[in-house]
């Protein structure tokens, strides 16, 4: 029987800062709560990807050139090779930083950038988030600097996918019931690992993964989710 894999998948345009520490601890968490799950992690910041521009080949008939193959039909960039592991994955954890109270450019440009993924797209890639499961982690520069609009813009684009969402629970006081949720206070957002400091992020950021875990669990034996 193969591993689940979880894609993690980082925003930040920082290498080795706050938003990865949370999402490698939340991979972490996940590969140590069950021998049957594999985690990879990607970083925006290494691949070149251009804005959608919004030109609906990806869910025309265009979209079934090349044997169906090209997922975006208009731009030929590093999209082509994240496509596949968005495809092969099991679920799905994004994690942000926040800026401006949003999601910051980097992932947004990420997220837009799957029209082609869904129920509507006329590639081999049509529905190739259907029924995965999504987590989201937001970091921010103050306990209540966006973080849970950032986790709603993940979710949002999760409710678009036909994805299925999971938060913060059960703990009954788990910091942020929307997902992982740091900031780096009382630090400035450029002092690594801040968030190393935040309990709390430590704690949402780890009982995602492992509710991740658990509800891939389910799907596999065929239980039904709490």
């Amino acid at each position: 029987m193969r591993k689940k894999m979880i894609l993690g998948v980082s925003g930040s345009p920082r290498k080795n800062a706050n938003t990865d520490f949370l999402l490698n601890h939340a991979l972490d968490a996940a590969a140590s709560a069950s021998p049957e799950i594999e985690t990879k992690a990607i970083y925006l910041r290494d691949h070149k990807i251009a804005p959608c521009v919004s030109c609906f080949g990806c869910c025309r008939d265009a979209g079934a050139r090349n044997g169906g193959a090209d997922a975006c039909v208009a731009i030929r960039d590093d999209m082509d090779t994240l496509y596949p592991l968005l495809k092969a994955c099991d679920a799905l954890i994004i994690a942000a930083p926040v800026f401006f109270g949003s999601l910051n450019a980097q992932t947004k440009t990420f997220l837009d950038r799957t029209e082609g993924l869904l129920r509507y797209g006329t590639s081999l890639y049509k529905d190739a988030l259907r029924n995965k499961i999504l987590a989201g982690i937001a970091v921010g520069g103050n306990r209540n600097g966006g973080q849970e609009f950032c986790l709603q813009q993940i979710h949002y684009f999760g409710f678009v996918q036909d994805m299925i969402m999971i938060g913060s629970g059960p703990d009954p006081t788990p910091g942020c019931y929307l997902g992982g949720c740091g900031t780096t206070y009382p630090h400035k957002g450029d002092i690594q690992a801040a968030v190393k400091e935040d309990a709390l992020a430590l704690k949402n950021s780890a009982m995602i993964a492992r509710r991740v875990v658990e509800a891939l669990s389910l799907m596999r034996t065929g239980g039904e989710l709490s």
